[in-house]
């Protein structure tokens, strides 16, 4: 990763997995209104509080792969059946943040399509920079 000083962490890669499709604003917007795709803030609840995108979900990124049924993926024995998921858009605190890109590793790591993944890496620095709507005190 490449260190970004005046965030004090380190650019993500905009493909954190192959597979995985790099979205912007348009793409989240239009994600919000389609019933068969989640957006799904993976920052923690600490920093979900202070503001998120509307009609996004909380999902923390160290608990993401233990809850993929709610992605629609079901548990069979140890292995997840991720065959009717829904299309996820993650995001987290922007460019230099790790929390959705760990996630999304972890995800594919236990059986979600990377194909299915939507990464929108601007996160809320750049929804925010935008003037987007944000709501705040969301879990």
């Amino acid at each position: 990763m490449t260190t970004a000083g005046k965030n004090g962490g380190s650019l993500q890669p905009l493909v954190p997995v192959p597979g995985v499709h790099p979205v912007g604003e348009i793409e989240i917007l239009e994600a919000l209104s389609d019933r068969n795709s989640l957006v799904v803030d993976m920052r923690d609840a600490n920093d979900r509080v202070k503001g998120t995108i509307p009609g996004s979900v909380g999902i923390p990124y160290t608990e993401v792969a233990s809850r993929l049924n709610e992605l629609g993926c079901q548990k069979s024995g140890a292995l997840w059946n991720c065959t009717a998921a829904k299309k996820v858009f993650a995001f987290c605190n922007g460019p230099v943040c790790p929390q959705s890109p760990m996630a999304i590793r972890a995800m594919t790591r236990d059986g979600f399509p990377a194909d299915k993944i939507y990464y929108y890496r601007g996160g809320m620095l750049d929804w925010d920079a935008l003037g987007l709507t944000m709501v705040k005190d969301e879990f």
